[in-house]
């Protein structure tokens, strides 16, 4: 740690108190009411956060006619009205950042997607970044100078760099930030298993009390794998497993017809819901299935965890994280039906109840919100002065 702190700038090295309170500055484009993994992520860190008695801001995009300014439950957030073309959303974040220096003092401030690096310049108090989505790794792909030296342009301002996976976490060059993952996590108490949903829902769509029900939740893109689900269901041993497909997106056509072919009316498709509404559905289904190609520590696949639910998901990014093999569920290959449709199969064939118990544990153990808030201040601390 030590190391750490003493590779950082001079005007970086602050005298903060051990284990103070801090003020933490956030800065995301994505947050609440806009759906998605950093929406979420940055939200129940923010709550986690002020729980734990910090001072929190969060500087985002404003949309509509949604509140510049307002209070949330413990801390503040501050909403931007970006114009003009995506490329410089970051200058203009970056500036209203400036703007409310001298009022919030941050100790830190904690950037999530790149968008905001771009023009960010603020040099004199400690930058932790969270790298989180899927589109980094196919820039890492497609590679070329220009993207690698737009990348590097951009970690070079990083003090601290974090990721939900371990591919995330990856850099094909070297950076000075040191480097952490840490997981997505999950509010817990919101995802307690109800019985009365259960056969409410159920009774609701037309599904009985007794039936094998698996629940899938993504955006039907290609990178989330839905198709290869679909594909996996003509190999299933059990052939009246009912599934219930909640989002919506491109692949849909394709993923319905796939579905319809092999299931007819077993396959469910009720669109896009509201967080709020896909709570009670996780207490309808008795297993759940993360079919994806790229993935960090699936924020869905957390919350069906939470909810008392096995999970069968693809060995990528965070997924293993989250499956413990014949603990909580299987591993699968991605992009591979039979093996898919083969861990269903030893899935159902085992005491999936007594798994789903297991997924239950796993989160109030390792990832809820307030775990995960406090593996993120101890990366803070790498950066601060003194270790914060």
């Amino acid at each position: 740690m030590k190391d750490a702190v003493d590779a950082l700038p001079q005007n970086l090295r602050r005298p903060i108190p051990e284990r103070k309170k801090m003020n933490i500055l956030i800065v995301s484009i994505d947050y609440p009411p806009v759906p998605g993994g950093i929406s979420a992520h940055v939200y129940e860190l923010s709550k986690a956060f002020a729980k734990a008695g910090h001072r929190v801001a969060v500087i985002t995009r404003r949309r509509g006619d949604e509140t510049e300014h307002s209070s949330e439950d413990g801390w503040e957030v501050y909403r931007v009205a970006l114009r003009y073309m995506a490329l410089v959303y970051g200058l203009q974040l970056r500036n209203f950042v400036k703007k409310l220096l001298p009022k919030f003092q941050p100790d830190i401030i904690h950037i999530h997607g790149m968008g905001p690096l771009e023009w960010y310049n603020i040099g004199h108090i400690p930058l932790a970044y969270t790298n989180h989505t899927s589109g980094y790794l196919k820039r890492i792909k497609k590679g070329g100078w220009r993207r690698m030296f737009m990348m590097k342009r951009h970690f070079r301002k990083v003090d601290l760099f974090l990721a939900p996976s371990p591919e995330l976490l990856h850099v094909p060059f070297p950076i000075r930030a040191p480097q952490r993952f840490i997981a997505n996590g999950v509010d817990a108490a919101k995802f307690v298993h109800n019985h009365d949903k259960r056969r409410v829902i159920r009774d609701h769509l037309g599904l009985g009390q007794d039936d094998i029900v698996a629940i899938v939740t993504r955006r039907l893109v290609d990178k989330n794998g839905v198709i290869y689900l679909a594909r996996a269901t003509q190999f299933l041993q059990n052939p009246e497993i009912h599934f219930i497909i909640i989002g919506d997106g491109p692949e849909r056509a394709a993923v319905q017809a796939e579905f319809t072919r092999h299931c007819g009316k077993r396959a469910l498709f009720l669109g896009n819901k509201s967080h709020g509404e896909i709570v009670d559905y996780y207490s309808a289904a008795n297993f759940s299935v993360l079919p994806s190609l790229m993935e960090a520590t699936s924020i869905s696949g957390l919350e069906a965890m939470a909810a008392g639910l096995p999970l069968v998901g693809t060995r990528v990014g965070g997924i293993p994280e989250l499956i413990k093999e014949g603990i909580n569920g299987y591993l699968c290959a991605p992009a591979d039906p039979v093996d898919l449709a083969k861990q269903i199969n030893t899935l159902l064939a085992g005491d999936f109840n007594t798994m789903g118990h297991n997924s239950r544990k796993m989160v109030e153990e390792q990832f809820d919100w307030r775990q995960i808030a406090g593996k993120t201040l101890e990366a803070y601390r790498l950066v601060l002065p003194e270790g914060g």
